[in-house]
């Protein structure tokens, strides 16, 4: 079937990263050059000029917007790693006194979950693998820290799924509260996950990773409908730590969460929480910046770029110098680079009509095939881009055109947002990023990485496409 065209993009990726070992931006060139194949081969529709005009125009506009969080991101995360913030937390979690069960699930499902939430690239990572490595032994770690990069769909202030709303072509918060049915499942299951990594644990630890879970996706889902993706991941981590600090014995914590090197967390979480309660006043009177190409907008007041640069003047203007802008220039411009070339290779089958070709043949097997077919597709997306607003850019057209086609818009968008998030965890670049936080790093590690890696995105996946069934059940 000619439709299948669509996922040949995405073909090239996996075998230019798994086989050949091409580096992600290369492999994104490989992507763009494919696309661009398939759309002067002329399969769906004759070829014109105005197809790529229009296909760089929105490519442009969806690069904006995930460069306007990506930049500000990365000065924000070189900004509070100047002023201490990894020997904060650490301090922070020495002051409790936990079991080694419950210990793991405030570090990974608590700081992990929360740090991702708010700074994303993996952030996490650096800070939650020493840590784990102070209490569980080195396969352990792995996983904990792996685990607390599971709800990357609500990582980085829920940049993918600001641009997989866009994409999808769905109001802000219709996405974001199908977001959380979808993937709701899968946080409720990841204070149980972290019991499968520790050795010693009690019925008490697990009627804690129970009421933990629950406590993740209440908040998650609250937080949702309060304020939209931006703060759900941040608030449901929060949550988390909140929760296990409370019911423990703790020794100085207060001192310890009162120290200045924590001070732009909270600074960024009021800030994203002002600008959300200024949107709805600015547009009344007429203040709502926006670019946009005719199909795909970037609302400038709407995006979590401006919190991130508030919180960092704010708290840290007297680190910010030459060399912090350098490293922040330096590890910002390839993720931009390569989802600026995904961002192409999409639009272009979009436009030269591969991926409502695609679409269509998903939407005659009917609901529950074509969900299933989705999060498959969604998870590959993820797992050869290492990012949720790169897989979201390989393939939300076709889930959304999928959706629309069977009347579940909503839930379609939802399961490619989050199959492709879940399944970025165990991406190569994330792996890349855990390994090099690892201290003597060994061959058997790489490994231990990919195999845990790929068993938690499949579990993940398995969890998505359960709760779609039921979804369709019910529905």
């Amino acid at each position: 079937m000619t439709s299948t065209l669509a996922v040949l993009p995405a073909i090239v990726v996996l075998v230019a990263v798994l086989v050949l070992r091409w580096s992600g931006l290369v492999a994104a060139l490989a992507a763009t050059v494919c696309a661009l194949l398939i759309t002067l081969a002329q399969p769906f529709s004759t070829f014109d000029a105005g197809l790529v005009t229009r296909a760089s125009a929105d490519a442009a506009i969806l690069t904006l917007t995930a460069a306007a969080m990506i930049v500000p991101g990365v000065l924000f995360v070189e900004a509070t790693q100047r002023q201490g913030a990894t020997a904060a937390l650490a301090g922070l979690v020495s002051t409790l006194d936990m079991p080694p069960a419950r210990r793991a699930m405030f570090v990974a499902v608590g700081l992990g979950v929360l740090i991702e939430s708010m700074t994303g690239m993996g952030v996490s990572l650096l800070v939650t693998v020493p840590l784990l490595l102070g209490f569980a032994d080195r396969r352990a770690a792995i996983g904990l820290a792996l685990i607390g990069m599971s709800l990357m769909p609500w990582g980085a202030l829920g940049i993918s799924g600001i641009v997989g709303a866009n994409l999808a072509g769905l109001p802000a918060d219709v996405f974001a509260a199908s977001v959380s049915q979808v993937s709701g499942a899968v946080a409720a299951l990841l204070p149980l996950l972290c019991l499968a990594f520790v050795r010693e644990w009690s019925l008490g630890d697990v009627m804690a990773a129970l009421a933990t879970g629950v406590a993740l996706t209440a908040a998650i889902v609250a937080m949702s409908a309060v304020s939209g993706l931006e703060l759900a991941g941040v608030g449901g981590g929060l949550t988390v730590a909140v929760v296990l600090a409370l019911t423990t014995k703790r020794h100085g914590f207060g001192s310890a969460l009162r120290q200045s090197a924590l001070v732009p967390y909270a600074a960024l979480i009021a800030a994203v929480v002002i600008q959300k309660l200024l949107i709805a006043p600015a547009a009344a009177a007429g203040i709502a910046p926006a670019v946009s190409s005719g199909r795909m907008t970037f609302a400038i007041l709407s995006s979590p770029g401006l919190a991130l640069i508030a919180a960092t003047l704010t708290t840290s203007l007297r680190v910010i110098d030459r060399a912090l802008l350098q490293a922040t220039a330096r590890r910002s411009w390839r993720p931009i680079a390569s989802i600026a070339l995904f961002m192409i290779s999409a639009r272009l089958l979009v436009e030269c009509g591969a991926v409502p070709a695609l679409a269509s043949a998903l939407s005659q097997f009917g609901p529950t095939t074509a969900a299933l077919a989705t999060v498959v597709l969604g998870a590959v997306s993820g797992f050869v881009t290492g990012s949720g607003v790169s897989g979201n850019a390989l393939f939300m057209p076709a889930a959304a055109e999928t959706g629309r086609a069977l009347g579940a818009l909503p839930l379609f968008a939802a399961l490619q947002n989050g199959a492709a998030g879940h399944a970025a965890m165990a991406s190569l670049p994330v792996a890349a990023i855990l390994l090099a936080a690892l201290p003597d790093r060994t061959a058997a590690d790489d490994r231990i990485v990919l195999r845990i890696g790929l068993g938690l995105a499949a579990l993940y996946a398995v969890a998505l496409m359960l709760t779609a069934l039921v979804m369709i059940g019910f529905g």
